[in-house]
């Protein structure tokens, strides 16, 4: 057993070692300039808290997802995963299992949760659409078919105009549901089988198949209901080969909602899955999570596993949770539900800055969890650290690179580049943020110790100053977002903020009650509490250890300056 993790352990650095050397990946565009601050091309909602089981009906897919709102927890998307047709494909709800698709989707849409799709190109010859597809010619190399995992059955001619057309209007009745995007599982290695694969067009290789397949889906699905879309598939995944090789499935410029394979619901899975993520990182990737869990599972449940992956997840750009067996966290413990809550609430806070700089990366070639030297660690953006456990060990090695980190969990506590041995509870995480960054959150409760329900109105912007100046791009979905910064001079701070719809809750970390604040040349009032604060158009209160400064009004942008 020590000898297999050793393996996966020199495995995992040689895939880091491919990161800084660029190996088969995207180089940063050089000489960075600011963000553009144009909208993105994913919505927002994709970095909200999925969840899915894996075989389900109507009632249960109903009773999963009530299961965690009626807990506290918040629930953005929902997976519809397979078997919900009536045979791979058919794009025809299985009257069976939902009976109402058209209604729980009505109903999930009601809640404000987006729904996806599970979907492949490969259909069954037991399916009611195949016989048509062979006789007209629809399949790839005369509709021969191929053994896969979900049955036998024969793959969609891209090439072919009147398949491609033929194929849509199978898909348009669920997309006339108003559905949010689709799960594309990966069959099209598949392709590969046919040896070689005939299309109308001529010989298809695997590479140009997979294109056609995953543009497909996302593009069409884009045309007819907008761009707030998205497909949701794999961007690297070594089980391809089974030889442990990161093969890339999609295309960084239309997969903003990954998901890195099926791993096993033990230590090795979720140590799985970060190599898969790594991997997609070598290769550019910005958006893109893992199975919360696991997606096999071998009948047990591992409580400290499915705790340290949820946390993981929490710090993903897309947190995701569904498999095989057990994924509810209530199920486990109430302590596991409490930590899930934390973590899931957690994550949604981080969206404004998990979305903005999942844009930047995008824009500059980079992708968003970048790995570094250490086992298993990674800089998520700019600004966050984060150390995940992969192991059963109380004590994890964390190897901090130049600057100064503040733990996210104990603002007290402060690390300088070097590796430290250090012990983490299990309701906390080895995370840290740069000594000089700005982070937004969205903040709706006081469960995180960010702020309060009166912080909901505002966006909170953490700012943990250093001598010098920084800023911080602001994206906004469907609009131009706004450039945050700062400058530190000695005994004053001055805060931008450029114009956006938003308002802004400044929190200041490290500095004493200032002497005066001013926005623009008119000086603020002082707040007695952070109750009184959050009613105010403008002003500031100091509450021992933070300043806070409110700005409700940022339509014309703004320049605040506090004086200590």
């Amino acid at each position: 057993m020590k000898i297999k993790l050793f393996f996966k352990r020199v495995f995992n650095l040689f895939l880091t070692f491919l990161f800084f050397i660029g190996s088969g990946g995207l180089k940063p565009t050089p000489n960075l300039d600011d963000p553009t601050l144009k909208a993105p091309q994913w919505p927002k909602w994709v970095h909200e808290h999925w969840v899915w089981e894996n075989v389900g009906t109507e009632d249960t897919a109903r009773e999963f997802v009530n299961g965690f709102l009626e807990r506290g927890i918040p629930v953005g998307a929902v997976i519809i995963d397979r078997p919900w047709a009536t045979d791979s494909n058919t794009f025809i709800p299985d009257p069976n299992l939902y009976p109402n698709l058209d209604k729980l989707i009505e109903e999930f849409h009601s809640k404000d949760i987006r729904v996806i799709m599970w979907a492949t190109s490969i259909v069954n010859e037991t399916a009611s659409n195949f016989k048509e597809g062979k006789e007209k010619g629809y399949f790839l190399s005369g509709g021969r078919t191929v053994k896969w995992w979900g049955g036998k059955g024969a793959l969609l001619d891209y090439s072919n105009p009147e398949a491609v057309e033929w194929w849509h209007k199978q898909m348009d009745p669920i997309l006339d549901m108003g559905i949010d995007g689709w799960k594309v599982d990966g069959t099209d290695p598949y392709v590969m089988l046919l040896a070689p694969a005939i299309g109308k067009s001529g010989l298809v290789t695997w590479n140009t198949y997979k294109d056609w397949v995953y543009r497909d889906f996302y593009e069409y699905t884009r045309q007819r209901l907008g761009n707030d879309r998205i497909i949701s598939a794999r961007p690297v995944d070594d089980q391809i080969t089974n030889l442990g090789l990161p093969l890339v499935s999609t295309s960084r410029d239309i997969n903003f909602a990954g998901w890195v394979g099926d791993n096993d619901n033990d230590w090795g899975g979720l140590r799985h899955a970060l190599n898969n993520m790594f991997s997609s990182a070598q290769f550019g990737f910005v958006s893109y999570g893992s199975d919360i869990g696991g997606f096999r599972n071998d009948g047990n449940m591992y409580k400290d596993v499915f705790i340290r992956w949820a946390q993981l997840g929490a710090f993903c750009p897309i947190m995701e949770n569904g498999g095989g067996g057990e994924h509810r966290p209530w199920m486990f413990d109430e302590e596991t539900n409490e930590i899930y809550r934390k973590f899931v609430k957690l994550h949604h806070e981080l969206i404004p800055y998990i979305y903005s700089q999942a844009a930047y990366s995008y824009e500059t070639n980079r992708p968003t969890m970048r790995p570094l030297k250490g086992e298993y660690m990674y800089m998520l953006g700019d600004e966050i650290l984060v150390a995940p456990y992969f192991d059963e060990v109380e004590t994890r090695l964390v190897y901090f690179p130049e600057g100064e980190w503040i733990y996210m969990f104990d603002e007290s506590r402060h690390y300088k580049k070097g590796v430290e041995a250090i012990k983490f509870p299990l309701d906390e995480f080895p995370v840290f943020i740069r000594k000089g960054a700005i982070i937004p959150l969205d903040v709706a409760d006081s469960e995180n110790g960010h702020g309060s329900e009166l912080s909901a109105p505002f966006t909170t912007v953490m700012l943990y100053p250093e001598e010098g100046t920084n800023k911080f791009g602001l994206y906004e979905e469907n609009k131009t977002g706004a450039m945050l910064s700062y400058t530190k001079k000695g005994s004053q701070l001055t805060i931008s903020a450029t114009e956006s719809e938003r308002s802004f809750l400044f929190r200041v970390y490290g500095e004493k009650a200032p002497k005066q604040v001013k926005l623009g040349d008119t000086a603020i009032p002082a707040a007695s509490s952070f109750e009184e604060l959050t009613a105010t158009d403008s002003g500031y209160f100091y509450d021992g250890s933070l300043l806070w400064i409110s700005l409700k009004d940022a339509s014309h942008g703004a320049e605040i300056k506090a004086y200590f």
